[in-house]
């Protein structure tokens, strides 16, 4: 399937192509909207123009990136919000720019925080590349001559999902067994709770655009945006905190028996990293980081919450013929452990040692999904910590995100309709939830969350 998005400044419109990849153009089917899609990295660099900023300068879109005016016939404006600066200022300064009109207006800041501690001083010398950026690998794991993981790679430009899901994975293998069938991160959202008038006070964030970071070593032959890292990979989540790098795209790296598979993203004064860790035991640990810079607003020193959610398509060995089990200690009636029999959310419960075991029905093959100490508790706008749902393939239906949202938060309550899932295809949704406070940026680890995926049963 191929999606083409085409922003009609004329008429105030957005028409969607949609088809097969090898049918003729014309029989893509053509659908008109007033809707407004994420801005490109062409579009970006036409603001600045407009902006007055030419080639000597530095741009980036902040938050929100997009204003949409919307006029009493339904049609609408397209009005990038971005920063900019030339390159030999330390200064930014922030425009509202109409790309249907090439009206620029200036937004004002509400302080200079040039010289506060909370975050990168200023974004680094780092590039963006856009979605749609192709990239795509097909990756095994060894030890010696053993294959102990195989699986597919996508780059966070091309991953799926209405606003992309970070580096998304595709028929994980261990040992020869599915694990996997997809696993990525469709929906990342912020909450501003102190709703500072230049701050949110929701944003729903894109996965979708690669930003530099450190990773010394060779490019994989023939793989645009693949390397092997010689060094552990550094992003503005790590220490020294340095933004920017010499690389854009996912980065591997070897250290004994792990290996990190990992990409740095950006959205607007945002960095996060996208990351998964695999074992040579089994073990799966899907992370996600998060960092800032400073770019005129100083929202990055207000106290705001991050809300991540992995999907994971859980296909162990096949499928279907897949059990979803709930285990508390102390019990909650009876047995450790109950069956999941229908659709549900479930929270996180540290009191009773509260963790969800996934298995084969068949064979008694399983993987445990345990609870990262930092994931955080649910609330208003992060809603929940655990949905076990039933696979929907359908084009129509994937419920690979739960686009349309108004309101910024995960509405996967949608997909919670009551459906049976002992020996169905599961799909867990799982979710984390991040304080991002000024002391983050120098604690080491504080700033990266996670479950562990455990294999408790494979022989």
């Amino acid at each position: 399937m191929v999606r083409a998005v085409v922003a009609d400044y004329t008429n105030g419109r957005t028409i969607h192509f949609t088809g097969d990849a090898f049918d003729p153009p014309s029989s893509f089917v053509a659908t008109v909207t007033n809707d407004q899609s994420h801005p490109s990295v062409e579009e970006l660099a036409e603001a600045a123009t407009l902006a007055g900023f030419g080639p000597d300068s530095v741009a980036f879109l902040t938050m929100p990136p997009l204003y949409t005016e919307v006029f009493p016939n339904g049609t609408t404006h397209r009005i990038l919000h971005i920063m900019a600066r030339k390159k030999a200022e330390t200064k930014y300064a922030l425009f509202r720019v109409n790309i249907n009109t090439g009206e620029v207006q200036r937004d004002s800041l509400k302080s200079d925080n040039t010289l506060a501690t909370c975050a990168a001083p200023l974004p680094g010398s780092g590039q963006l590349v856009d979605r749609g950026t192709p990239g795509q690998a097909r990756v095994t794991i060894l030890r010696g001559n053993e294959v102990l993981w195989t699986m597919e790679v996508i780059r966070p430009s091309i991953s799926s999902g209405s606003d992309g899901s970070g580096v998304e994975l595709l028929n994980v293998q261990y040992r020869g067994r599915t694990v996997l069938k997809r696993a990525h991160v469709p929906i990342l959202n912020v909450e501003y709770k102190e709703h500072d008038p230049n701050c949110g006070p929701t944003y729903r964030d894109w996965q979708n655009s690669e930003w530099s970071f450190f990773c010394d070593g060779a490019d994989v032959a023939g793989l645009s945006g693949f390397r092997i890292c010689t060094s552990r990979p550094r992003t503005l989540v790590d220490p020294p905190h340095k933004d920017g790098g010499n690389f854009n795209g996912v980065g591997f790296f070897v250290d004994g028996n792990e290996v990190t598979i990992l990409s740095q993203l950006q959205a607007g004064w945002y960095r996060y990293t996208s990351e998964w860790r695999f074992k040579a035991d089994g073990t799966i640990l899907p992370r996600f980081g998060f960092a800032g810079v400073l770019t005129g607003g100083n929202c990055v020193c207000v106290a705001h919450h991050h809300h991540v959610y992995w999907r994971l398509d859980f296909d162990i060995e096949t499928a279907s013929g897949n059990l979803v089990q709930e285990f508390n200690d102390p019990p909650l009636s009876g047995s450790n452990y109950h069956n999941i029999a229908f659709e549900i959310q479930r929270p996180r419960d540290p009191s009773h040692k509260r963790h969800w075991e996934i298995s084969n029905v068949r064979s008694g093959r399983k993987y445990g999904l345990i609870p990262g100490p930092r994931d955080g508790a649910a609330d208003g706008f992060g809603v929940g910590d655990l949905w076990a749902l039933k696979f929907h393939g359908q084009p129509e239906n994937p419920e690979l995100d739960d686009f349309p949202r108004p309101d910024n938060k995960a509405h996967l309550e949608r997909f919670v309709n009551g459906e049976a899932l002992t020996g169905e295809d599961v799909v867990i949704w799982y979710a984390a939830h991040f304080l991002h406070v000024e002391t983050h940026t120098t604690e080491e680890g504080g700033h990266v969350v996670g479950p562990d995926l455990k294999l408790l049963k494979w022989d």
